[in-house]
């Protein structure tokens, strides 16, 4: 069965340009069109109907996270403290302790994330049990590996006690979200180019939203504070929009939709006290 998506907006940001009053369409998880209000009559019945009055779409973001060490990240753990965690936990484990990162992540914008692993199991449990798109980070002291075609991208990570990455613990030349001691990204400036250099070190290619690409976008909505009326600024204030804590109301990755009317489709109360009860179980809560 076809899975196709229909979302109205205000303004899209296509990663090269502004257009107001907009739609873009989505057939099964590849983006067919984009363009001026009014969508074409045959697709105004697709699948799912999504965005409207004040909604701003924007690309999907991609970062290097360390969503296995989430319950110690207040800690601002080095990157040898975060291997010897990972070294500890059982596959299952890492996946269950992995949850609220990819929550948080999910719901900030993120649709492809490279996930800081040993392996590449992580990711594909993550790419197959929750959904969206995941690469792997890999700490460059430890042992090499090839990944699964259904990952994107892969990607070495150092640090003083694990030199040698293409990538840096806490880098601000790319998108990475690790040793941080949260995930905000307030303080950091343009996400998106921050995000388009990681794409480009781990060979993808940019995440625009253009027909014929794989469908990597964020809907948020701007029709209430904060960011009230973003979609009729211009470009630089646009691409803020990841850091104006406006309300992320949808996230769509490829044939996935992660998020819609702001609440998490695959990651439930369930699994987050499932989470909760690890980190006591393990004495990090």
């Amino acid at each position: 069965m076809t899975l196709t998506v229909l979302i109205n907006a205000a303004a899209v940001y296509t990663g090269k340009e502004i257009i107001r009053d907009s739609y873009v369409y989505i057939e099964d998880g590849i983006i067919r069109d984009v363009g001026p209000q009014p969508a074409p009559d045959d697709i105004q019945d697709a699948t799912l109907v999504i965005g409207g009055e004040g909604r701003v779409v924007v690309p999907g973001l991609t970062a290097v996270a360390d969503v296995a060490a989430y319950p110690i990240r207040y800690t601002r753990p080095s990157l040898a403290a975060r291997i010897e965690l990972y070294r500890r936990l059982k596959d299952e484990e890492l996946f269950t302790a992995s949850l609220p990162g990819v929550y948080e992540l999910h719901m900030m914008g993120v649709t492809t994330a490279l996930v800081e692993s040993l392996s590449s199991s992580l990711a594909l449990d993550l790419a197959r049990r929750i959904g969206g798109f995941y690469g792997v980070a890999r700490p460059s002291c430890t042992e090499a590996f090839s990944i699964q075609p259904i990952l994107r991208g892969l990607v070495t990570i150092g640090s003083k006690d694990c030199p040698g990455g293409q990538v840096e613990d806490g880098d601000r030349g790319h998108l990475v979200l690790t040793g941080r001691g949260g995930y905000g990204l307030e303080d950091l400036d343009d996400v998106l180019s921050l995000s388009q250099s990681l794409r480009k070190l781990a060979g993808l290619e940019e995440t625009l939203i253009e027909p014929n690409r794989p469908a990597e976008v964020a809907v948020y909505d701007a029709s209430k504070p904060p960011a009230m009326l973003i979609y009729k600024a211009g470009e630089d204030e646009i691409r803020r929009i990841y850091t104006s804590h406006a309300t992320l109301e949808s996230l769509i990755a490829g044939m996935d939709v992660l998020v819609e009317m702001g609440e998490h489709m695959r990651i439930g109360r369930k699994h987050l006290n499932e989470a909760a009860q690890l980190y006591r179980r393990l004495g990090y809560a």
